[in-house]
Parts: structure tokens; sequence; C-alpha cells
């Protein structure tokens, strides 16, 4: 049983860099070969730490680690910032574990975590390089390449020259860069293996996609091809509309015309496992079939989103009542693909705002999804001051996605 967590430090305190500095003297102590040599002093590992809690506060870092309830067990690094012809790769660096939680695992999983985060940051090359024998059985076990040694290429602590080995390894283009064709099946319409949980629901027709209109207006495309467009268009009504998220604009066919395209914000949860949910004074309810016109009429106020008479059937959503009956808030999951599920129509009334009924209807949803197995994700205009909501509750953005509304003419 794994007695401690990893997760991804969104800052890194004081007492961060203390145990940070502390865990880095200790595998120096015990002859790892990561840029420092005996004895190394712990002004000179504090200092190192400083820098590395700037390189995260500008987003030129992320740092991950392992921790149970004595502190800091192990800790890895991505070295996101890279020049600009190479904006898909980060170096993973600084991969540590204290000599005495060795054997547990550790070093799995915060590798594993890395390559997570790395896909969140849009990140799909990574490259390291080691001089130890042990990492290299670790990187080996879980898919690294070798590409070669380079002898004598750095000192062991104790001055010895060592051998360094350098990896790579290639991510899998990630799901959640064209979600709503993920959703709704993904390659397995075309053939393939796809699973998105909503492949049931799916309308389809070679290389598009769409739910029903009474469920939601989103569609999704396996490629912005002419034949996709062509695709879709057997499926939309003359004069609909339909909304597509996509990882650029599109350029379309004269068949149809753009009522309105903007960048947004692709969250993904970053934060501990499991959620930490804290009390909340109202009770969190689950909404279904005969709440639904309240749920429409909730959204149309406070426009979250589309939510249309079978909205509901896209996932499992939780309300607050006021006290005379009313709904004051909700919230649910609405894409759901392979490792992830959206959070949605998270949407409170304006009587009842500042109550912490999002947060709450979102903690517990974020427990859910986390409990079967997946990662929260969700969609939000940059300028929207929910945005630093999100951030608390341990959100972070991993790209923009471009969100079109697109009207068939013709």
């Amino acid at each position: 049983m794994q007695d401690y967590r990893v997760h991804r430090l969104a800052s890194v305190s004081e007492a961060h860099i203390q145990e940070l500095a502390d865990l880095l003297t200790d595998c120096v102590e015990g002859g790892a070969s990561v840029s420092f040599m005996q004895p190394l002093g712990m002004d000179k590992a504090l200092a190192f730490w400083r820098g590395v809690a700037d390189g995260v506060a500008c987003g030129e870092r992320a740092l991950m680690v392992a921790e149970d309830d004595t502190g800091i067990l192990g800790t890895v690094q991505l070295v996101l910032a890279q020049p600009d012809n190479q904006p898909h790769r980060a170096d993973v660096s600084k991969m540590l574990v204290r000599r005495r939680a060795r054997r547990r695992g550790l070093g799995e999983a915060l590798m594993r975590h890395a390559e997570q985060v790395a896909r969140d940051c849009g990140k799909w090359l990574l490259v390291l390089d080691t001089a130890s024998p042990d990492a290299e059985r670790l990187y080996q076990r879980q898919g690294w390449q070798r590409v070669g040694v380079v002898p004598d290429f750095a000192l062991m602590p104790d001055g010895a020259l060592c051998d360094t080995t350098f990896y790579y390894r290639k991510l899998e283009p990630l799901a959640l860069d064209n979600p709503v064709w993920n959703a709704l099946g993904g390659n397995g319409l075309d053939g393939g293996s796809g699973s998105g949980t909503h492949a049931a629901m799916a309308l389809r027709n070679g290389l598009a996609a769409r739910y029903p209109r009474d469920v939601s207006p989103l569609a999704g495309l396996r490629e912005p091809s002419a034949q996709a467009f062509e695709d879709l268009r057997a499926m939309v009504e003359t004069d609909e509309e339909v909304w597509l998220l996509t990882p650029s604009p599109l350029a379309l066919p004269p068949e149809w015309e753009v009522v309105r395209a903007r960048y947004i914000d692709q969250m993904v949860y970053t934060g501990p496992h499991p959620v930490q949910a804290g009390p909340h004074a109202w009770p969190l309810l689950a909404l279904g079939a005969d709440d639904v016109p309240e749920m429409i009429a909730l959204a149309a106020e406070t426009r979250p989103g589309p939510f249309v008479r079978k909205t509901i059937t896209m996932g499992r959503y939780l309300g607050v009542r006021a006290a005379g009956g009313s709904l004051a808030a909700m919230s649910g999951t609405r894409m759901a693909l392979d490792g992830y599920t959206e959070i949605s129509a998270v949407c409170t009334s304006p009587e009842a705002r500042g109550a912490g009924h999002a947060r709450a209807l979102m903690q517990s949803l974020m427990a859910q999804i986390q409990a079967s197995g997946k990662t929260p994700f969700l969609h939000v205009k940059t300028e929207n001051g929910a945005k630093q909501v999100y951030e608390k509750l341990g959100f972070a953005v991993r790209r923009e996605i471009c969100f079109s509304v697109i009207r068939r003419v013709a």
C-alpha cells in the first residue's frame, strides 16, 4: 500500500525550500551525481532551491514532490522553458529520493506524475540524463528510449569521472487537445480503439461526431479537413449552430460561417490527491430529471454555457437549494474521456453568491472524479473572475484552446 502522496507544488514556500535542501544534501552525501560536489553546504543547497522556486513562480519549471507525514521524501522537476523552436519539449531534472525512503516505489511514482504534468503543460517530448544504473533500470521499465553514453561527462560527488547516459520519451498525443471528438469515441468512430464515455450517445458520420441537439450543441472533428466539415454538414440543419473546441482556429469551407470564435483556457487539476474537501453548511443534493426546468433557468440566468433538456444525461449534477427551496447553485460533469472528466455548469444565482457553494460543489465532484481514477479538467474564459477560484482549488492552465460557434449556411 502506498503510504505517501505525489503532487505538483503550485508555489514553493520557505518550509519547502528547507526540506528540499535537506533532501539534496542527503542525496549528495550518498553519492548521487546531481551537479554538486561533496561536501555540499546548506547555504549552497538553499540557494539552489530558491532559484528553483523562482522558476516555478514564473512558470519556467514544474516541481513535483512525494511526501508523507514526516515531510518531503523525493522530488523531480520539469524544465518547461525551452527555445522558441522546441515548445513541445521539456527536460526532466533532479529526480531525488531520500536514502531512507528508497525501495518504496517513489521514483516510479514521481516519474509517472512528471509525465502527466508534462502532458498537462502541452509537452510531448521529454529528455533526461543519468549516471545511475538503478535510475537507468527504472527509466527503461517505464518505456524511455536510450540514446547513448557520453564518457567522462561529469564528476561524481567525490571527484571521480563518470559516464552519463541520455534518454528520451515521446508521450502519445493527449485526448484533451481534441476533447469533444475524443469524448464522443475518438478514433474509435472510424474503426480505431477510441473509448470515450459518451460514444453511446454520439451521432457519427465519418470524420465528424456530435451530441444530439437536445443534449448539447458540442461537435467534434477528427481533423479540420474539408471532408470532416462535409461529414459534419450532413448532421447539421441549415442555419443550425454547433460548438467546437479545437487546438487552433478553423478555416471554414463556404458552406459554414463563424458566429463567434476566441481562445479560452483549458485547466487541469494538478493539486493534492485526494482532493481535500472541507465541510459545507448547506447539503449538496443530487439533481435529476425533475430538477431540469430549474437547472435550465439557472443556467439561462448565469450563462455558464449551454444547458438544454437532456444535458443532465452527460454526467452527474449536484446542487444547493436555498432556504425557500429554489435552486441556488449547481455544477456537474460533462465530457468524459480516457483519464479525464470535465467539470461544467458551475453557476450560482446572484443572491446566493459568497456562501462558498461553487467551491463545495466542485470539491465534491473533483473527489468523485479522482475516486473513478480520472483527473478533473474544465474550460473557462481567461478574463472570468471564477478562474481565480479554480486556481485556488488546484487547477492550472494546461493550454489555450480555440472555442468556435459555427453556423451551416448552405
